[in-house]
């Protein structure tokens, strides 16, 4: 009777610590998700300024592009037809090789995927050694 009464005494300490263990890593795993979701909020933020700027930038040198191509003795509609067809032979080539390059890779695993596993392993072992 003795025997029985130390082996729940285990088991119910071991569910205690695996059940502490679980709620520690779901824990982290929501501290690393509001980590990474505050960082790409910033650099959705900033990559939206830089294409706003991008996009004034690009407006100005298309302006810039038709007034060359007028003081070539080009009329307003030769110029600006010929700097839409440039501009989206080059908008073409580069979508093209970005498409190109764009994969979805392999994602890496989080420090809490790898300490999920490790301590699945060791609530294993630990079943098996009572």
């Amino acid at each position: 009777m003795n025997i029985e009464r130390g082996i729940g005494t285990v088991f119910s300490e071991l569910l205690g610590e695996i059940s502490a263990l679980v709620r520690n890593e779901i824990r982290l795993a929501k501290a690393e998700a509001a980590d990474k979701v505050r960082r790409m909020a910033l650099g959705l933020a900033l990559v939206v300024g830089g294409v706003f700027l991008l996009l004034l930038a690009v407006v100005f040198l298309l302006e810039a592009a038709v007034g060359g191509f007028m003081l070539l003795g080009l009329n307003f509609a030769l110029a600006s037809l010929a700097v839409a067809v440039i501009g989206l032979i080059a908008a073409g080539v580069v979508t093209w090789l970005g498409l190109a390059r764009l994969k979805i890779g392999k994602l890496s695993e989080t420090k809490t995927a790898q300490q999920v596993r490790q301590d699945a392993a060791t609530v294993r072992s630990q079943m098996r050694a009572l």
